[in-house]
């Protein structure tokens, strides 16, 4: 992770301009419990300060749950409106002494795992706030198909009231990095205020009229390659 702002800027002056969101994961391997809650503790004094407070990206402590085989189990999600946002965030904090100081106690308690970024196709907000989400992580065959499809969907979700079912939820590319799922192009998120509603949720979606349509177009055009679900333990700015 130490070098992750360098090659992140570097990689960001080589994209074209676009207004679509961006998030950057970078996932790690944590060992205890207790090292967990000093990382969740540090990063909140972080954000506390005036340095931090003044910066663009929203940003998570997730920490993950039912990821198969991968072996992080806590990912920062740092979320942007668009890249030059991004890119402008990571040059402001490169050299930034407040950074630095949070990254010298956290770096000994982390192992990397993986970074991603994500570029947002699609998306919507329900109601309520988010306290747990389940990926999809998906290899799609023909992009532009799919999300037709997808946009349809949610369009219906939102006319007939199923959004408020969920927090959150949307669709992006995996625009770069990964984790273990080698040859996964797409992420669909759901998000929901706890596990029981995250659930009925889904239970309730699933066997809907407009999922069962949507599932019809796309079963030949995606495979869902694996599911997780992540809880979020803090949220700044």
């Amino acid at each position: 992770m130490k070098k992750y702002i360098a090659l992140f800027t570097c990689l960001l002056f080589s994209f074209s301009a676009f207004s679509q969101a961006i998030t950057s994961i970078y996932s790690f391997k944590v060992d205890g419990q207790k090292d967990v809650q000093t990382i969740v503790m540090e990063m909140t004094k972080y954000f506390d300060t005036d340095f931090a407070k003044a910066g663009a990206a929203t940003v998570e402590i997730v920490d993950e749950h039912f990821n198969g085989l991968e072996k992080s189990n806590l990912s920062f999600v740092y979320k942007f409106k668009n890249i030059q946002e991004m890119q402008d965030e990571y040059a402001r904090t490169s050299s930034s002494i407040e950074f630095k100081d949070v990254q010298e106690i956290i770096f000994p308690l982390v192992k990397e795992n993986s970074q991603m970024l994500l570029k947002s196709l699609e998306g919507g907000m329900g109601q309520g706030e988010t306290g747990v989400t389940m990926v999809f992580v998906m290899k799609i065959k023909n992009p532009s198909s799919y999300l037709d499809a997808y946009s349809e969907l949610i369009s219906k979700m939102e006319e007939n009231g199923k959004s408020k079912l969920f927090t959150e939820y949307g669709l992006s590319e995996i625009f770069a990095g990964g984790q273990n799922d080698l040859g996964a192009t797409h992420h669909a998120i759901i998000g929901a205020t706890d596990m029981v509603s995250l659930v009925n949720g889904l239970d309730e979606l699933f066997s809907s009229q407009e999922f069962k349509l949507f599932t019809n177009k796309v079963s030949e055009n995606r495979e869902v390659m694996s599911k997780k679900t992540v809880f979020r333990l803090a949220s700044f700015n």
